[in-house]
């Protein structure tokens, strides 16, 4: 199956992406494709939260594993396809990328549909506006 994911940007300069993805593929790779079309540093930390209608912050979906209790389970992107947590009945993310400034995509499951096209996946079908600049705190030791 494909996932058509529309993210969402608000603020001043409201945009929006379209991504087309397998169902199969992790959060990882749809983090990278995110990172790659805004142009961000993939190196900066960045994490999906499962959302309710109300766009509250709920489960994470951690970069890697920073726990430091062995009890708490961590979901993390490169070992949890897009399938296991996204259906018909939970269709929303947050996907915050500055932790500084908390800033954050909204991300809807807009479309289930099966492949019908050989496509690299996953891939920017719509681009409307320009996404923000991303905020990187310089390291003061260097």
């Amino acid at each position: 199956m494909i996932y058509r994911l529309r993210l969402l940007g608000a603020g001043k300069e409201p945009f929006y992406r379209d991504f087309e993805i397998k169902s199969t593929q992790t959060f990882y790779d749809f983090h990278l494709a995110i990172q790659n079309e805004l142009n961000f540093d993939k190196t900066q930390m960045a994490s999906f939260y499962l959302s309710n209608n109300n766009w509250e912050q709920g489960l994470e979906i951690n970069i890697f594993d920073m726990s430091e209790d062995t009890y708490t389970p961590v979901i993390i992107m490169d070992s949890t396809q897009l399938c296991e947590l996204l259906s018909e009945e939970n269709r929303r993310l947050l996907y915050v990328f500055d932790f500084f400034s908390n800033r954050k995509f909204y991300i809807e499951l807009v479309d289930i549909c099966s492949s019908q096209e050989k496509k690299a996946y996953p891939y920017c079908l719509e681009r409307k506006g320009n996404p923000p600049k991303q905020i990187i705190i310089d390291d003061p030791g260097k």
